[in-house]
């Protein structure tokens, strides 16, 4: 067989490597959509430091439901959780740091605990994950409890279930260096908590 004058013998190797190189940039492919792995095997991703977030929540307790606005502030050294037409209860402010977590009512009773959950279901009646929540709403797991995640075709959890909860994530949405949910469903039996997120900001 005649090569064409424009194809020498010494080409078909620099082809071969070409096409070899071709084949090893190729990206690799998505992983599966509904691949489960325990939380000790996941590679979280990455969450800041500090962050807040103005929104809505609802909440779903057996055949009631309530709604609020929610405005949450998280830093290292604690966190404010402003709610407003608030579950029943009128508006609350439950602010969280080293010297323990106080509630203030609308009526401007203030109530004081270490724990943000007992403190929230004394006041409300409510069983709400609140020390679960700051890890949960931007998509990572309580880092002291097992559990699975379900990620979805792209790498990101679609689901996490720790401690019997059920945590669903949707809307994901890039702030800053870090992608975060827009929206969060958080359920165990029959209560249900959800938070749509208008707005990230980070400091």
């Amino acid at each position: 067989m005649t090569l064409p004058c424009r194809l020498q013998w010494w080409t078909i190797p620099a082809l071969a490597l070409l096409l070899a190189a071709g084949c090893a940039v190729r990206p690799p492919a998505a992983p599966e959509a509904g691949r489960i792995v325990a939380v000790e095997a996941w590679d979280a991703p990455s969450a800041p430091d500090a962050w807040a977030f103005s929104g809505r929540t609802s909440l779903r307790l057996g055949g009631e439901g309530a709604t609020a606005s929610v405005s949450w502030a998280q830093a290292e050294s604690g966190y404010r959780i402003d709610l407003r037409g608030a579950l029943g209860a009128g508006s609350l402010r439950l602010i969280g740091d080293e010297a323990g977590v106080r509630l203030t009512t609308a009526d401007g009773a203030r109530y004081q605990a270490d724990n943000p959950r007992e403190l929230v279901r004394a006041i409300t009646g409510y069983d709400l994950p609140v020390g679960f929540l700051r890890h949960w709403v931007t998509a990572n797991p309580v880092p002291w409890l097992g559990g699975r995640v379900t990620l979805d075709a792209d790498g990101r959890p679609r689901q996490l279930q720790q401690n019997g909860w059920r945590v669903t994530f949707d809307g994901f949405s890039s702030v800053a260096d870090h992608r975060l949910p827009g929206r969060i469903a958080v359920e165990h039996d029959d209560m249900a908590v959800r938070l749509v997120i208008g707005e990230w900001r980070l400091p």
